[in-house]
C-alpha cells in the first residue's frame, strides 16, 4: 500500500483515540481516562526520544524534554486533524519539519 493510500484511508477512518476523545470523552469517564493515559504515554515516549536527541547533543540539554514533548503531540495532534479536514500532504509535511526545525538547538 503507497504513503498516498495509508493517508487517504487515515482521512476517512481516522484514529481510533482521537475518534473516541472526540466522540466519547463527555460522556464516559472510562473512555476518558483511559484517552489521558494514552496521550500521557505518547508524551513520556516522545520525551524519551527527545532526551535521546539531548545526550546525542542534537537538542539543547537545557531544554524541558517533557515540555518540548507536550509541544509536538499537540502539533502532531493538530497536523493530523488538518489532514482530515483535507489539507494537503505537503503542507502538513512543511508543518511538521517546521516543527521539528524549530526545537532549541545546543549552544556553540
Amino acid at each position: 500500500m503507497g504513503h498516498a493510500t495509508a493517508c487517504a484511508e487515515r482521512r476517512q477512518h481516522g484514529c481510533l483515540v482521537a475518534k473516541a476523545t472526540a466522540e466519547l470523552t463527555e460522556h464516559d469517564e472510562v473512555v476518558s481516562a483511559r484517552s489521558l493515559i494514552t496521550f500521557e504515554n505518547v508524551q513520556l515516549a516522545l520525551a524519551a526520544g527527545l532526551e535521546a536527541c539531548q545526550r546525542n547533543g542534537d537538542i539543547d540539554p537545557a531544554a524541558d524534554a517533557r515540555q518540548l514533548a507536550g509541544l509536538l503531540l499537540a502539533v502532531h495532534r493538530g497536523i493530523e486533524a488538518l489532514g482530515k479536514a483535507g489539507f494537503d500532504e505537503n503542507a502538513l509535511r512543511s508543518m511538521a519539519e517546521t516543527a521539528l526545525a524549530a526545537l532549541p538547538r545546543p549552544p556553540r
